[in-house]
């Protein structure tokens, strides 16, 4: 209900002095009432919109999605401290990285590619022939790096020598491909306006692990093989939902013949190779920053700057997540992407600030849970990069307009410049100032990539002003 509707409402109409003189007890809430009636209607009618608009609903999903994996991850390990010895939950450890990794190389690309090519194809010719080659190269990778992980990791450190035991070396390897094809259906899902089907699916691989792992403990002696088999069972189980899902909610047609699939594998491979840069881009510094804090630093400063930069991490998931979604309805909506950029932009703020203003509040609160020393050496860290999470989410949202708008040198060369220069920032400034030069370098590195953003959008509508007035002309 709106206020223009209750000021007609004939318990309203009468003059405010009446009111006071009759009622002086209730007169401030009867003047507090239309404000708090219209904050409701307010939040109604936002609730509404969100269960309506694409772009919010999907949006909220990824990013519940993010929030899904971090707490059965958290659970997962939790459980496996308390039920396997340090060496066997380290070997673990050290397997799934390896999986996130081959994850990374394998997915990131395509994932992509389906996100920009499906909205637009039809589902029972190019479409089907999309998915099924895309479906296929990320196999092929996924599977061809398993094995060299399997080869070489063991070269590397004897500690892994247990990758060559063909019970654990099959288990990474089906689970890692489960794990990577399962979030190669999540971009399909994505590409379909249909985040929920990956939440669904995530959570299924979330609660399964989390299951079989205390169910293992109990059956059997506890080894690395069956903790890494519980890991490996929610992967399984949940590309075999997602494959449910896509089979009954969105339906997809049989393969097509090999040469179909080779013809349109060989057609998406400059986008698939821009799409990868993108992903690296921004995955470039979890993998590169706990590195380069133990060469220049110590291994005791990367335990400071690791715990602290996972705990901001979950914070700066939000605005990736909204920037695919972005970029998927900019696929299907392209005419309406500056609009949806200003809906993604508000969305981010309403989701954004509670917790940023909760984080800078309440951060050294949060390390002191992992120990005083935490808070004394961390605290700086964690503020700045919250702090960097705003222009984060400037350059994410544009990042999603680039991509839908099939700019894809543009958006990799933003993500890419990031990551490279705070890295090198920090190489430089980490022996003088410690693990807040990683925060000050990303936020630095940021507000670079906002003044990108700006300059580019104002070349941009320059040319969109002249192009109008030549055809004016």
């Amino acid at each position: 209900m709106s206020l223009a509707r209750e000021s007609s409402d004939p318990a309203h109409d009468s003059p405010a002095p009446d009111v006071s003189y009759a009622l002086p007890s209730r007169a401030p809430e009867l003047s507090r009432r239309p404000d708090l009636r219209a904050r409701i209607d307010w939040a109604r009618g936002y609730i509404d919109r969100a269960r309506s608009d694409s772009l919010i609903r999907n949006g909220v999903f990824s990013t519940a999605t993010q929030v899904v994996n971090s707490a059965f991850g958290y659970a997962f390990w939790l459980l496996a401290a308390h039920l396997y010895s340090p060496s066997t939950v380290g070997l673990t450890a050290a397997a799934t990285s390896a999986t996130s990794i081959v994850l990374m190389l394998s997915c990131l690309g395509v994932g992509g590619m389906l996100i920009q090519s499906l909205p637009r194809q039809p589902k029972e010719t190019e479409w089907a022939a999309t998915f099924w080659a895309g479906v296929a190269t990320v196999t092929l990778f996924a599977a061809a790096l398993c094995a060299g992980s399997v080869a070489v990791l063991p070269l590397i450190s004897p500690e892994l020598a247990a990758l060559r035991g063909v019970g654990f070396a099959a288990v990474f390897t089906v689970g890692t491909v489960a794990l990577t094809v399962g979030v190669t259906l999540d971009c399909v899902f994505l590409a379909e306006r249909k985040a929920n089907y990956a939440f669904r699916r995530n959570f299924a691989v979330g609660a399964v692990k989390v299951l079989m792992l205390g169910l293992m403990a109990l059956a059997f002696a506890p080894d690395a093989v069956r903790l890494l088999g519980a890991w490996g069972a929610g992967a399984v189980v949940g590309l075999g939902f997602g494959a449910v899902l896509l089979a009954r909610r969105i339906g997809v047609a049989r393969p097509p013949e090999l040469s179909v699939l080779l013809r349109t594998a060989r057609g998406f491979r400059s986008r698939v190779t821009l799409h990868q840069l993108i992903g690296l881009g921004a995955g470039l510094l979890t993998y590169l920053l706990p590195v380069i804090v133990t060469v220049r630093l110590s291994a005791r400063d990367n335990a400071y700057f690791y715990t602290t930069w996972m705990l901001a991490a979950l914070f700066l998931v939000i605005a990736p997540a909204f920037s695919n979604n972005l970029f998927a309805e900019g696929m299907h909506r392209p005419e309406e992407i500056g609009a949806l950029a200003r809906s993604a932009f508000k969305t981010l703020g309403a989701i954004m600030v509670p917790g940023l203003v909760a984080i800078l509040v309440l951060g050294g609160t949060l390390l002191s849970a992992f120990g005083h020393s935490y808070t004394g050496h961390s605290v700086g860290l964690l503020r700045l990069v919250v702090l960097a999470s705003i222009p984060d989410a400037v350059v994410h949202v544009y990042v999603g307009v680039l991509r839908a708008e099939a700019r894809l040198v543009a958006a990799a060369v933003l993500l890419v410049g990031i990551g490279v220069g705070t890295v090198v920032i920090s190489w430089f400034l980490l022996p003088s100032i410690g693990i807040s030069a990683v925060g000050w370098a990303f936020l630095a590195m940021q507000l670079c990539g906002c003044a990108y953003v700006v300059l580019d959008w104002r070349r941009q509508a320059s040319r969109a002003r002249v192009h109008s007035g030549q055809e004016i002309r």
